[in-house]
């Protein structure tokens, strides 16, 4: 349903600017991620970090998964906004990576989590094709992102712990639930 009303909504748009003679530019990001500043985790953020949550509901989302620096949207918004040739629709997307990749980073990066235990089932990493959004039309009218991937996760974790959405490190419990 949410891609659905993704593209009914920028389909109407683009009927709204022909009808109405106005320019019109579009972004299609890939999963947003990195820091942000409402008080809940951000639905993005939810599926990014799926393998620290557990939430195994996002994993297939993932599992050949597109993402951008929150910052890297704002400044190539702006800068299509301010180029004199930009027309159309853009993707915007700086990284490809597996639900494998990412979760090695994250325990790479965030060692004091400890990890749901979960296998992503019915995939095997060497059976994954990787799927590609081109950002190649942006970044011929010379946008550069900026932020690596382990930017993008770094402050989305960061930002969590920050607002107590997910724990500093978790305490390690036995099966009678004690510590």
């Amino acid at each position: 349903m949410y891609f659905v009303s993704k593209t009914k909504a920028e389909q109407a748009a683009w009927e709204f600017a022909k009808e109405n003679n106005i320019d019109f530019v579009c972004i299609i990001p890939s999963l947003v991620v990195g820091p942000f500043l409402m008080s809940s985790m951000p639905p993005s953020s939810i599926t990014a970090l799926s393998p620290i949550t557990g939430q195994e509901s996002h994993y297939h989302i993932i599992k050949e998964g597109q993402f951008v620096h929150l910052n890297d949207l704002c400044l190539g918004h702006i800068f299509l906004f301010e180029h004199p040739k930009a027309e159309g629709r853009y993707i915007c997307s700086s990284h490809n990576a597996s639900i494998f990749y990412i979760a090695r980073n994250l325990r790479k990066n965030t060692p004091s989590i400890d990890f749901q235990q979960s296998k992503f089932k019915g995939k095997d990493e060497k059976d994954l094709k990787e799927i590609v959004f081109s950002s190649k039309k942006i970044k011929d009218l010379g946008f550069e992102f900026k932020y690596s991937l382990e930017d993008m996760f770094t402050g989305a974790v960061n930002t969590c712990r920050a607002k107590g959405l997910l724990p500093l490190s978790y305490e390690k419990k036995d099966v009678n639930g004690t510590a």
